[in-house]
């Protein structure tokens, strides 16, 4: 009667509300999972799921099976976790994850060198910000900005990443009064909200939006308007400039995280301690004061 397929499609089903949704989070095509879901059904004689306008809801015997299946998965998750922080060989993967703009802006020549120094090791990089993907076993090693990291998590603090306001030259030169510039923003609606109207450009209206800073930092040196971005981003672009008077103000601090049970992996132990001296090395450009 068991079978871990048929635990983890359920617990699919559940966790995405349909089928379908379960087919493309696990890579199958929809047929498979309904008919693994059938199959189980007919072996257990009983409904795990009743079909609703919302989608597929648990019954009460499938919310107990689901809740057998995630303490399972969780057992499976925390052995693989004790596994591979026994590995004491400098070789094998090593999951990697980290936004983009600090692989591209820092980390590249960082990650090049570490690669050069341990050949043996092989790097998976994953662009993501959830800080969550340690604890799912889903990365090794993270690089998170966060006042407040997980207290699952271990790691090391590199410094505070200052934040300023840039636009390129051209941009400022035409646009010499204040309510003729334009900031780029985030998600916002308003147009004025709580944070230009405290900000060194107050009279300025918000025009366009992005959420990536890498973005950003493109939109604000091609003329767009003005952009609130990390040290270690808008000073290395030539193309921009601090505005009005160069001041930096606090940003989120930047760590490098692992889970506890990792954290003796030799191939862990070395890119953690190999990139946090790189990284102090850079704490000027971090924080703002080159």
């Amino acid at each position: 009667m068991y079978n871990w397929d048929n635990l983890q499609t359920v617990l699919a089903i559940q966790r995405c509300g349909s089928i379908g949704g379960a087919a493309r989070a696990m890579g199958l095509n929809y047929s498979t999972i309904n008919r693994r879901l059938s199959a189980y059904e007919e072996i257990l004689g009983i409904k795990l799921f009743e079909r609703t306008a919302v989608g597929q809801v648990c019954t009460a015997a499938g919310l107990r099976i689901c809740s057998a299946a995630e303490r399972m998965e969780g057992e499976l998750v925390e052995a693989e976790r004790s596994v591979v922080g026994n590995d004491a060989n400098l070789e094998g993967e090593l999951r990697v994850t980290l936004s983009t703009s600090l692989f591209h802006m820092l980390m590249a020549p960082i990650l090049g060198a570490f690669s050069q120094r341990y050949p043996d090791i092989r790097l998976t990089l994953n662009f993501t910000r959830d800080i969550n993907d340690l604890a799912k076993r889903e990365a090794d090693i993270a690089f998170r900005f966060s006042n407040n990291p997980p207290e699952s998590l271990v790691g090391v603090r590199i410094t505070n990443c200052a934040r300023s306001v840039y636009a390129s030259s051209d941009y400022l030169d035409a646009n010499l009064e204040p309510q003729a510039r334009h900031w780029i923003g985030w998600k916002d609606r308003n147009r004025r909200p709580s944070w230009v109207q405290n900000s060194s450009e107050p009279l300025a209206e918000i025009k366009h939006n992005a959420l990536d800073n890498m973005a950003k930092q493109q939109m604000a040196a091609h003329g767009m308007g003005m952009a609130i971005l990390p040290c270690f981003i808008g000073d290395q672009d030539k193309r921009l400039i601090r505005m009005p008077s160069g001041d930096v103000f606090a940003g989120l601090d930047l760590w490098i995280l692992t889970h506890e049970d990792l954290r003796k992996t030799a191939r862990v132990r070395a890119l953690l301690e190999y990139s946090r001296d790189q990284l102090k090395a850079k704490s000027a450009l971090l924080e703002g004061q080159l």
